[in-house]
């Protein structure tokens, strides 16, 4: 439930506090991601996927780092952030390190959604939404690589 404080919401105290809760928030995205696809709903879709994959990345920054919370904002400034490249890096994740695996391709597409694509006023076209869905969630997609990489139960 989130608290309201002083008539606003404290985001930082309702987020996530264990790998498992950031597990379920990605979960819900990625349904979300699947009913907003069906619906033909390309953008909203589009957004979802890109949620789900940060969220799966920050269960496995708790699972790498083994935090047993989500630090706060003034902890770890790094890890409040919306960029996948960004989460990435703080997982220690690079495109040269990642030499000829499949998912390097996969990962690319994942890296292209930006939060700020939900502001923009033009529609994301549906092969884009179709193909960040499919990158992420294949069987050989994104978040089958970050569970067998950092050990989540995805």
């Amino acid at each position: 439930m989130l608290r309201a404080i002083g008539g606003s919401v404290d985001w930082e105290e309702n987020s996530p506090q264990s790998v498992e809760e950031w597990l379920a928030v990605a979960e819900r995205y990625r349904g979300d991601a699947r009913v907003l696809k069906n619906q033909k709903r390309f953008t909203s879709a589009w957004n979802a996927v890109g949620f789900a994959i940060e969220c799966y990345l920050k269960a496995a920054i708790m699972r790498k780092l083994g935090l047993n919370r989500w630090p706060s904002k003034s902890e770890r400034p790094e890890l409040w952030v919306h960029e996948t490249a960004e989460l990435l890096r703080v997982l220690g994740v690079t495109f040269d390190g990642l030499g000829k695996h499949p998912v390097r391709y996969r990962l690319k597409t994942v890296l292209d959604w930006k939060r700020r694509h939900g502001y923009n006023p033009e529609a994301i076209p549906e092969k884009y939404a179709e193909q960040i869905y499919q990158d992420a969630f294949s069987s050989d997609g994104v978040v089958e690589w970050i569970a067998k990489s950092f050990h989540l139960p995805c």
